[in-house]
């Protein structure tokens, strides 16, 4: 069930939702909400670990912060302690800790929270509660907890000194009052609340429905040039659980209305399966193109050095951030070349008419789509373009409206569209790219450094190369880190042996303290 809460934002009171749930072990705030309060951050003395059943870590990654703040429930104010996820459409979560403590009066009909006069409770608990939030490896429609009948979720968990808890398991299954609540989401903000008024012309760049269309032909249309002794080869078809062979027909039966996809007699044939997606029990459908891409004459189109982009950045002072909706849907594949991306389905063979991802030279294709229609803006330096993400910077706000409606317009010559509730307009702080930008500063974002204090040191030169990508993507903040890096480095060159010296264990750890700092 969700009840209002309140809080302070600076001098503005504040309302959302929290869910009050029973399965959750703990009082949790999302990171959107959390930056919103304007409230330092503490960091945990152990961040908590979650896992998957399987042993593998969960894609939420590492809670390392929490924050504390004032919060009004009806007539009741209380200091509260929140630790900062991802929490799916979730903004606050206050779980069985919060319920021991308080004992409210919940009526489940109206939604009505009372509070009683303190009193010592005692509660009857003979196993931990669940701190974790989700487990991907089982299938959920909720977001929040997964629905799991007879099966155990395990997950480690280290957080404040609780030694004892590092291997929990439980059985979490959702209340119906749980299941009720969550059949009636909060609805997305209705678009005249997401556009600012200026903007009102191009509310036709947001429309959902109208972004369905299927593209024009451009000269930008995806070709998948094959090298000259590529053999169209089969595959066998993979196996689908029912869930996924639901989710097949809704992915073939939507593309098939748009014309993404059309039925096909191709002698190339790609698999068809599922990954998890982020959201809890969500799945994306894949092709696996590994064949196909390595018969393709490979588009060496560079995609924008994200240093190169900061750099640009320095001297705005607002911010306004747009996300292409549909990204490389948006591209027709060249007439003639459908075939070579055809894939195979337990309902049959389809080949796309428009870009998929998972194809070896979509980034390029796509990037140099972007960079050509953006190109006066991106050449006036007021621009920059990453893929589907589109960042504008200015100085002063009339310049700066003026910026946003020219960039729309041009996307409204090439028919592309925008997703709203990912678009930020006329902000003095945006996350771009995994960086932290405000006015004349440009940080790290601290989510994304969440487990560097507990990364291992490498055992396999894969492992060096993993450490050696989060590191080489944040280096512009490490002084000297060429020198730094350098006995990590050599371990990448070619037949090196794998070796763990003193000097390489020395690197490894200066270089997380340096980002830690």
């Amino acid at each position: 069930m969700r009840i209002p809460i309140q809080y302070n934002v600076g001098t503005e009171i504040v309302e959302t939702k929290a869910l009050i749930d029973s399965g959750a072990g703990g009082r949790f705030i999302c990171e959107e909400e959390a930056r919103k309060l304007k409230k330092p951050w503490t960091k945990l003395e152990k961040p908590i670990k979650v896992f998957n059943v399987d042993g593998t870590r969960n894609k939420i990654g590492w809670i390392t912060h929490s924050v504390t703040i004032d919060i009004t429930i009806g007539d009741r104010s209380m200091k509260e302690t929140l630790l900062i996820s991802g929490l799916g459409p979730e903004r606050v979560i206050l779980g069985l800790p919060w319920l021991q403590d308080y004992n409210p009066d919940i009526d489940w009909i109206t939604g009505v929270v009372h509070f009683r006069p303190k009193r010592k409770i005692l509660v009857n608990r003979p196993m931990k509660p669940f701190i974790g939030i989700f487990d991907e490896t089982k299938e959920s429609d909720t977001g929040i907890l997964d629905k799991v009948e007879d099966d155990e979720v395990l997950i480690r968990s280290f957080i404040r000194g609780e030694e004892d808890s590092d291997e929990i398991r439980i059985n979490a299954k959702l209340s119906t009052s749980q299941v009720l609540a969550q059949a009636h989401e909060v609805k997305a903000k209705p678009l005249e609340e997401l556009l600012p008024a200026y903007l009102s012309n191009y509310a036709d760049r947001f429309e959902k429905k109208k972004a369905e269309r299927f593209p024009p032909s451009r000269p930008y249309d995806h070709a998948i040039d094959l090298k000259p002794d590529f053999k169209p080869r089969d595959c066998k078809i993979y196996s689908l659980s029912p869930k996924e062979r639901m989710e097949q027909d809704k992915f073939l039966d939507e593309n098939l209305r748009k014309g993404y996809i059309r039925p096909s007699k191709s002698p190339m044939a790609s698999p068809f399966f599922f990954v998890a997606k982020k959201e809890a029990g969500a799945l994306r459908p894949c092709q696996d193109y590994r064949d196909l891409n390595n018969g393709t004459i490979k588009n060496c189109y560079p995609l924008p050095l994200v240093t190169d982009l900061m750099d640009k950045l320095k001297t705005a002072k607002v911010f306004t951030k747009l996300d292409l909706r549909n990204r490389y849907n948006n591209i027709r594949i060249k007439d003639g070349d459908q075939w070579k991306a055809a894939f195979k389905t337990p309902r049959g063979l389809f080949e796309p008419t428009v870009m998929f991802f998972g194809l070896t030279n979509s980034p390029a294709t796509f990037q140099a789509f972007m960079n050509d229609i953006l190109k006066d803006f991106i050449d006036e330096g007021w621009c920059v373009v990453y893929m589907d993400d589109i960042l504008i910077f200015s100085d002063e706000i009339n310049i700066h409206r003026l910026r946003t409606r020219r960039v729309l317009e041009k996307l409204r010559e090439n028919d592309l569209y925008l997703k709203p509730e990912k678009c930020e307009f006329e902000v003095t702080k945006t996350l771009f790219l995994g960086m932290v930008i405000t006015p004349g500063h440009i940080s790290m974002d601290e989510t994304k450094l969440a487990g560097i204090k507990d990364w291992e040191a490498p055992k396999t030169i894969k492992g060096v190369r993993s450490f050696l990508g989060f590191a080489n993507f944040y280096r512009k903040f490490i002084g000297k880190y060429v020198e730094l890096a350098r006995p990590l480095h050599e371990l990448t060159k070619k037949d090196t042996k794998f070796e763990w010296t003193k000097l390489r264990d020395i690197a490894f750890n200066v270089l997380k303290a340096k980002f830690l700092q």
